[in-house]
């Protein structure tokens, strides 16, 4: 591809973005007013809008249920001015940015940074990143009787949270880490990380790899050997996070 024609595709490309952002911004605008009267539309064109929003203050304000008018009240503005600076039409300054987020009392660098929610899944035991070893239960319990850890990107019906003790995935999940396990996502696929179990109630957490199927550690450790699996195994879930201190 020539200078010219790499050129000419960002243009193009910025023009789709910016008709994308206009009807996002008409949008949001009848969505306000009331004119999209069933929910299920509403929810879904505002997934719709915030896919190409300016900045996060809809997003904010509208977690908390307000009105354009009642964060304006709230940031000393006025509903015009909120309107513009949702729109991008208003330079958000150091100015908007601290009056808006006093508002909605969060930090500033949320009103524009990449915000994921979130949530609280249940820490329900430990699981071994070694040999299969008999490990706290791996199966979503009731989760009163556990700590919550928060954690943001994942499903919390489908998710819950195990420290590693060992330290044959020291590379992933140093020893003392905490790993996200989704059990919606069984199926294994190579070079991705799961906890597994055997019919014996064993668990260990490592990554799968096909041709031949085998779950190989990942580690500073020589010791720690790849398992051929012998017999069947049982995964439990993907590991789709790992949280540790540094």
């Amino acid at each position: 591809m020539t200078m010219d024609e790499r050129t000419k595709r960002k243009k193009a490309l910025e023009a789709v973005t910016e008709d994308a952002r206009d009807i996002a911004n008409e949008i949001a605008t009848k969505i306000d007013r009331g004119e999209i009267e069933n929910a299920d539309d509403r929810d879904e064109l505002e997934s719709y809008v915030s896919k190409f929003a300016a900045n996060n203050i809809r997003k904010l304000r509208k977690k908390r249920g307000w009105s354009q008018g009642e964060l304006a009240e709230k940031a000393n503005s006025t509903t015009s001015q909120i309107s513009r600076l949702e729109r991008g039409d208003l330079q958000l300054t150091v100015r908007w940015l601290e009056l808006i987020a006093n508002a909605l009392n969060c930090k500033p660098y949320q009103l524009i940074a990449n915000i994921r929610e979130t949530v609280r899944v249940p820490v329900i035991g430990w699981v071994s990143a070694g040999h299969f070893t008999n490990a706290e239960s791996v199966a979503i319990p009731d989760i009163d009787r556990y700590d919550m850890i928060e954690c943001a990107g994942v499903n919390p019906a489908t998710c819950f949270a195990l420290r590693i003790e060992g330290d044959s995935m020291n590379l992933i999940a140093p020893e003392g880490s905490t790993i996200i396990v989704d059990v919606s996502n069984k199926e294994p696929m190579d070079k991705k990380f799961y906890v597994v179990a055997n019919n014996g109630g064993e668990a260990t957490f490592k990554q799968f790899k096909n041709s031949p199927p085998r779950l190989e550690p990942c580690s500073t450790n020589p010791a720690h050997e790849t398992i051929f699996p012998k017999g069947e195994i049982h995964v439990v879930g993907r590991v789709i996070q790992v949280i540790h201190d540094l």
